[in-house]
């Protein structure tokens, strides 16, 4: 289901397919301008395919330059604030980038039977797309939880397997102590000069997902839900703006304590640079030493001494 961006204040629940137990909605959005619901202020700027690829190498380090065009920011909301058993996602919410701007789809489980279509067209989207995923806090969160849940459902994990690129540990370095906190929502109004209004709290969601299935023709749960997929919305679409600020502000820090950050982080990604070398290295080594165990033929079995004195005995 595709359609373009509006002024409602929150996103309208798409149509549900019957018996699938979830639904995936499409928008698109312009990389100079974009105002999504619940945000007031100015439009976000969001990186082009040229800006983006110069920004994740800022970001991230060197990488391989047809995967870094192909960005998949990445966040989810959940029925817990963990990753155990007993937390479902339900709603996922992936941004993408092409020459056209900037693409969200959206994944939202209407039923809990339909967690294992819902993660299946997730999984098989995530490998079709096949980019480095970005996220905000998701090496603790998202991921182990996506991971978790797509094991309890006999789905493969391997499309959450590649390159990542966590955008909480670079804010993180860059503006810790130089503001409140350094949350989405706080990096929103201290950077990107814009804030929610209208949001619901993340205390509030885990309890949204339950309330819909208890009482799933009530106003105010649907409207609730609504709420929900709304702030995905705006997450999936600030991260993109964020990762531009940070990579402007790496590139060109504005003062010295900046300066100081910014060499900070270039000494990070040297760091994990060369573990990532080391552990590559290790892997080869481990690789040729059981391919050689494998070529190299049987070794005879020695032959024992013999006893003269038995021989002589037996032949006696």
């Amino acid at each position: 289901m595709g359609r373009f961006e509006g002024e409602r204040a929150t996103p309208a629940l798409p149509g549900v397919a019957p018996g699938a137990g979830f639904v995936r909605e499409v928008t698109r959005w312009p990389c100079l301008g974009a105002r999504p619901p619940l945000l007031v202020g100015r439009g976000l700027e969001l990186p082009g395919p040229a800006e983006w690829q110069k920004a994740f190498t800022w970001l991230y380090g060197h990488g391989e330059q047809d995967m870094s065009k192909r960005p998949v920011f990445l966040d989810t909301e959940s029925t817990g604030l963990g990753h155990g058993a007993g937390t479902v996602a339900f709603v996922v919410g992936l941004a993408t980038l092409d020459e056209a701007g900037w693409q969200i789809e959206q994944w939202l489980l209407t039923q809990l039977s339909g967690e294992a279509a819902l993660l299946a067209d997730l999984e098989a989207r995530l490998r079709a797309l096949g980019g480095p995923l970005v996220t905000f806090n998701g090496a603790s969160f998202d991921l182990p939880l996506l991971r978790g849940r797509l094991r309890r459902c006999g789905l493969p994990t391997d499309a959450l397997a590649g390159t990542h690129l966590d955008l909480l540990p670079v804010a993180r370095r860059l503006w810790r102590g130089r503001g409140p906190d350094c949350r989405l929502t706080t990096l929103e109004r201290t950077q990107l000069g814009v804030r929610r209004d209208g949001d619901i709290a993340g205390r509030a969601i885990p309890e949204v997902f339950w309330a819909a299935l208890r009482e799933p023709h009530e106003a105010r749960a649907r409207e609730a839900v609504r709420r929900v997929v709304g702030h995905n919305l705006v997450d999936v679409l600030t991260m993109p703006a964020l990762a531009r600020t940070m990579a402007r502000t790496l590139e060109a820090p504005g003062d010295p304590e900046l300066v100081q950050r910014a060499a900070d982080h270039q000494n990070a990604i040297g760091r994990r640079l060369r573990k990532a070398a080391a552990q590559a290295g290790a892997r080869r080594t481990r690789t040729a030493g059981q391919a050689e165990a494998v070529a190299a033929p049987p070794a005879a079995k020695p032959v024992p001494d013999v006893d003269p004195q038995r021989v002589a005995h037996l032949g006696s």
